[in-house]
């Protein structure tokens, strides 16, 4: 506060005046006040005052990492300022009580007339409680008094450990699996998951076998991907297997593994020329249909049948125009099963009696084989079918789904294949697991 003092200088005037008389006297006073000086003085320093924390991390504010901007907001009282240092020499950033360093971004005067400021800051490293010290000095008055070292504590917690998982998996009734992600922190919720009231632990339940990476994110964002690995499920089961066209092996795999590994992984120049495809347990079987489209290399205007089915392949591009349901129709037995034949075997085999008239040498180079296909659901209310086929020399194709067609180009038939039936909540989770290896 301010205080004025009134210096009043007060005096008398006595003038004695002699008279020439011995009998008389007089004695006369006078009395005035002058104002000499007016002074102000300051007796309190500047003060900062904080106004507020904020973090761009708005939908859990209380949590930031060093993504995060964050800003503080304070005013300085103080009616006559001589000078403010509100810089990175004056101003200190805290985690846990410990001082760490960070990128001032900018330190903006927000009101003049009220010495409000902002100051932002980001990449706050280490883990704990955030405070923001101003040493002293960080304002000087006209009566040159500094404003006090003062620390702020904020409500944000610097997090930038990412969460720690631990996956399992339980079979329950009915042929189900329960999978089950413990963290050792809190999370944010994960679309199809159930999470627990400490938001520490994350289950879901699910009906045939799946393997996939699950993004999660703590409150500060911090990401991490356990990995979702059910085996034991058969509430639903798929089964599939692609014919060999060279060693003239079928072989089956269950959902989502890889039928023709052998092929990626060896230098065969074989191909998958038919695909064979088994649905059975709570999934209605009839309602996975497909269509395959099948590349042969007879030469213009020659074609060949499939020993299998006997269907006819003409020269060329060959797709079909109409969808096959699964156990429906061109029926195969293997291992004891029946499957549903997509292409055709043995179509492009050269043959001593005209069956398939295509030169033995054109045939040694197995340039035939299924160079496409698609395949769809009845209802995508509740699962989608996921597809994704490898093309020897280029690799894995991006993953398709429901009905969508996969094909590199009508003259490079696929190696393999993989295929899952997954909840809808969780598909992309699988198509983006799957691409990651393109």
């Amino acid at each position: 506060m301010k205080t004025k003092l009134f210096i009043i200088l007060s005096f008398f005037i006595a003038l004695i005046l002699p008279f020439f008389s011995f009998s008389s006297l007089a004695k006369y006073q006078f009395e005035n006040s002058f104002l000499v000086a007016r002074l102000e003085l300051d007796n309190t320093p500047p003060e900062i005052k904080l106004l507020s924390f904020s973090n761009t991390n708005t939908q859990y504010p209380k949590y930031a990492n060093k993504t995060h901007i964050i800003t503080t907001r304070i005013q300085i009282i103080e009616d006559h300022l001589s000078k403010i240092n509100l810089d990175s020499n004056h101003i200190k950033i805290k985690v846990n009580n410990k001082l760490v360093s960070v990128n001032f971004k900018r330190i903006t005067c927000i009101s003049e007339s009220e010495h409000i400021y902002d100051i932002v800051f980001t990449s706050v490293p280490g883990d704990g409680k955030l405070s923001i010290t101003f040493l002293e000095g960080s304002a000087i008055d006209t009566s040159l008094q500094n404003s006090s070292e003062k620390t702020f504590s904020s409500n944000i917690l610097i997090d930038n450990t990412a969460p720690v998982t631990i996956f399992s998996e339980e079979l329950i009734s009915d042929n189900y699996s329960r999978g089950t992600i413990k963290i050792n922190e809190g999370i944010q919720p994960v679309n199809g998951w159930d999470i627990s009231s400490d938001n520490m632990i994350l289950s879901r339940t699910f009906s045939n076998p799946i393997e996939y990476k699950l993004p999660i994110k703590d409150f500060a964002q911090n990401p991490a991907s356990p990995l979702v690995s059910i085996k034991k499920a058969s509430n639903i089961i798929l089964e599939y297997g692609a014919y060999d066209a060279g060693t003239n092996n079928t072989y089956l795999v269950t959902s989502g593994s890889i039928a023709g590994e052998q092929v990626i992984n060896s230098d065969s120049i074989c191909k998958t020329e038919a695909l064979f495809i088994r649905t059975s347990g709570s999934l209605n079987p009839s309602s996975l249909k497909g269509r395959a489209f099948l590349y042969t290399y007879y030469g213009e205007g020659s074609s060949g049948n499939c020993k299998f089915t006997e269907l006819r392949y003409n020269y060329g591009y060959n797709p079909l125009s109409s969808w096959r349901t699964v156990n429906k129709e061109n029926l195969a037995y293997l291992s004891g099963k029946i499957f549903t034949e997509f292409g055709g075997t043995g179509v492009n085999y050269s043959s001593p009696n005209g069956y398939n008239p295509i030169p033995e040498e054109i045939a040694k180079q197995y340039p035939f084989g299924l160079s496409g296909i698609a395949l769809s659901l009845d209802d995508y209310s509740e699962y989608s079918v996921v597809y994704q086929i490898y093309i020897k020399g280029i690799g894995w194709l991006p993953c398709k789904y429901n009905g969508q067609e996969t094909m590199y180009s009508y003259d490079k038939p696929m190696s393999a294949i993989r295929i899952n039936i997954v909840p809808n909540s969780q598909r992309q989770y699988l198509i983006d697991y799957w691409n990651a290896g393109i």
